[in-house]
C-alpha cells in the first residue's frame, strides 16, 4: 500500500475511533474496517464504502465527511 494512502487511512482511523455524535454505531463498524485495511493489507470496496458514508455523515458531521471522502479518492487514485 503506497505511503500516502496509509497515512491517510491512519489518519481516517483515528479520527473514526474518536468520533462521537449521530452515527457513532456506523463510525466504529467503519473504523474496523479501516484498521483491518491496513492491517491484512485488504481493501476492496473500501473506496466505494468510504464514499458512501461521506454521503451519510455530510449533514452531521462534515468534517468527517470530507475526510472520508479525501481517503475514497486517495484509494481510487492508487488503483484501490
Amino acid at each position: 500500500m503506497d505511503l500516502h494512502i496509509r497515512e491517510q487511512l491512519e489518519s481516517l482511523a483515528e479520527r473514526l475511533h474518536l468520533y462521537h455524535g449521530p452515527g457513532e454505531e456506523r463510525a466504529r463498524e467503519l473504523h474496523g474496517q479501516v484498521r483491518g485495511a491496513l492491517d491484512t493489507d485488504e481493501h476492496d470496496g473500501l473506496s466505494d464504502r468510504l464514499a458512501e458514508e461521506a454521503v451519510e455523515f455530510e449533514s452531521e458531521h462534515p468534517d468527517l465527511a470530507t475526510i472520508l471522502r479525501r481517503a475514497a479518492d486517495a484509494l481510487s487514485a492508487g488503483g484501490i
